[in-house]
């Protein structure tokens, strides 16, 4: 899952930065276009384009029979919350290959070392737990972190 929302965010982080070093937002406003039909326009756009893998994975967890209840409202929340961090991590990167391999490794790191991290922490001792109540608030603002550990958290219900 982790690893389809990273090239997913890889997708749109490269367009995002070739879109800048092309200046095309200053053409589509010299169009006649708003600076907010713009952003409007291409949020929506961004937003169907990762409703795709998130339709596929909500039907993967139906025909399998995997018990995630509320699955649907965590990749809601992606599709929602992931462009708009996105963007504001394109302001960082001037090179699209840059931005690429930065979120590749963040994504690869937030979503998988992190949540695991996150769950182990959680049930060795008391001292791990607190730390782990303190460091969840550090990483939440990230759509990958949330996503995986919230599918974490609700297929682990059982076990904890």
């Amino acid at each position: 899952m982790t690893i389809a929302w990273m090239m997913v965010a890889d997708a749109l982080i490269q367009g995002i930065i070739k879109e800048r070093m092309r200046f095309i937002k200053h053409q589509v406003m010299i169009s006649g276009s708003s600076l907010s039909a713009y952003w409007i326009g291409t949020y929506l756009a961004d937003i169907c384009f990762q409703l795709i893998p998130a339709i596929g994975a909500i039907i993967g967890i139906h025909v399998f029979g995997i018990d995630v209840p509320g699955a649907e409202w965590l990749f809601l929340a992606m599709v929602l919350a992931n462009p708009l961090f996105i963007y504001f991590m394109s302001f960082f990167f001037e090179k699209d290959d840059t931005g690429s391999l930065a979120i590749k490794i963040l994504y690869l790191v937030l979503g998988v070392v992190a949540p695991i991290t996150m769950v182990v922490l959680n049930v060795i001792n008391e001292d791990t737990i607190k730390v782990a109540k303190v460091l969840r608030w550090f990483f939440y603002p990230f759509p990958i972190y949330s996503l995986t550990y919230g599918y974490l958290l609700t297929t682990e219900r059982l076990l904890l």
